[in-house]
């Protein structure tokens, strides 16, 4: 066991985690940053890493860690394993995960007394539908609210009021409205429309995979608008935003979005088998997405739907998946020329964002359990676009699902992508 539809965290959903945002912007906070770590499928590696997180959680002199996973299962060992590492150095701590009444943990220890539930349905249980069961902004409220408070018990002496704020690296979002996508004989976003020609998209795709991604057999795109809504889909890998960095590094400078429109990357294999592990989500589209959520788009969005066909037995291998991956930013990087190069007045909305240091303050770290097994379990890291996936490095190659710590401006500038 491990991650399923409704449970799953795409791209989108970490490029807007609710955890992050709140935690930035909370004034009585300092916010250290987010530690990104692999759940790993040997149980010495698991204890490992877990005994790693703790460590660095005690050299950064936190006073308090929130703890995020969206995998159950089998995966719950790691949740556990870091509350426990972190718990014995006596850090308060809340956990937040999937439970409801299927995914009671496998393993339990004293540590484990404040869990925020992703659990939205009656019978709590996992099911096909993506984004169902995902952390929204109240499940980020509870979480942040009853850590303060039980740091506020361990150490009712302390103050909360930040000493001064230090403004550090800053990050300009700018978000630019698409009122149409549509096909054309043409590639190209005109400031409101974006256009494309698929048949070209297709085409340039197909002829950068050839060689070294034999996995894929055929990539086919489609516009979908609101209305559209009424259609098959086939399993879904991911949802992702269009994004471009306009200027400078991850984390800093300036990062152009589109707004209404996401990027849908479903695939099947050539004889109908549909990738997925607990569930797959095919079927019809109203029915298998929970339209509105952070990690999905909006009922208003127009969706460009990336189908891959894979070859037999791709979709149950590392490789398969990663191919798929590949197409669709093979497909966004055609689009991204034009995004990046929009001016300032065209924004219909520019957010200044900063990552702060507020001495005085709570300090507050974040960790992320990822998926780390390989095969619709894994996770990229840092890729040469915002939300993109190529140039990306898996948290199982990069270091053996080891660690690394993030800062707030670079999570929110897309540097994770979701495998899962």
């Amino acid at each position: 066991m491990g991650c399923g539809p409704s449970t799953k965290e795409t791209t989108l959903h970490h490029f807007r985690e609710p955890l992050v945002d709140l935690l930035s912007q909370d004034k009585e906070i300092d916010f250290l940053g987010v530690v990104v770590a692999g759940t790993s499928d040997d149980q010495e590696h698991k204890v490992f890493v877990a005994r790693r997180i703790g460590a660095l959680l005690e050299a950064m002199r936190v006073d308090g860690a929130i703890v995020s996973i969206d995998s159950w299962g089998n995966c719950h060992i790691d949740f556990a394993t870091v509350i426990e590492s972190i718990g014995e150095r006596n850090i308060p701590l809340v956990g937040v995960s999937f439970v409801g009444t299927q995914a009671a943990f496998v393993v339990t220890n004293s540590f484990m007394n404040s869990i925020v539930d992703l659990n939205k349905t009656a019978a709590g249980e996992e099911n096909c539908v993506m984004g169902d069961n995902t952390a929204v902004q109240l499940d980020a409220i509870k979480a942040v609210s009853i850590l303060k408070n039980k740091i506020k018990k361990k150490f009712p002496e302390k103050s909360w009021r930040a000493e001064s704020e230090k403004q550090m690296r800053r990050l300009i979002m700018r978000t630019y409205n698409v009122d149409r996508v549509e096909a054309s004989d043409n590639t190209r976003f005109d400031g409101k429309v974006l256009s494309l020609n698929t048949n070209d998209l297709v085409s340039k795709c197909m002829a950068k995979l050839k060689t070294d991604f034999p996995q894929v057999k055929n990539v086919t795109l489609r516009v979908l608008g609101p209305k559209d809504r009424n259609v098959f889909i086939n399993s879904v890998l991911d949802f992702s935003p269009i994004a471009a960095k306009a200027a400078g590094r991850a984390g800093e400078g300036i990062t152009h979005v589109l707004n209404g429109v996401r990027v849908m990357l479903t695939a099947v294999e050539e004889k109908g088998f549909q990738p997925a592990n607990i569930g797959s989500s095919e079927g019809i589209l109203g029915e298998r997405v929970r339209f509105g959520r952070i990690g999905a788009p909006a009922e208003s969005d127009y969706l460009i739907n990336v189908d891959v066909t894979l070859a037999e037995g791709e979709g149950r291998t590392r490789e398969g998946i990663m191919a798929a991956h590949q197409a669709a930013d093979l497909i966004v990087h055609e689009l991204r020329s034009d995004v990046r190069g929009l001016t300032k007045s065209q924004a219909a909305e520019s957010r200044e964002l900063w990552d702060v240091a507020r001495p005085g303050a709570c300090k507050i770290a974040l960790v992320k359990l990822v998926s780390g097994l390989g095969c619709l379990y894994d996770t990229s890291l840092f890729p040469n676009e915002p939300a993109g996936y190529i140039g990306s490095k898996s948290v199982m190659d990069r270091s053996n699902n080891v660690q690394v710590v993030i800062t707030p401006n670079e999570y929110r500038d897309g540097v994770v992508h979701s495998l899962t």
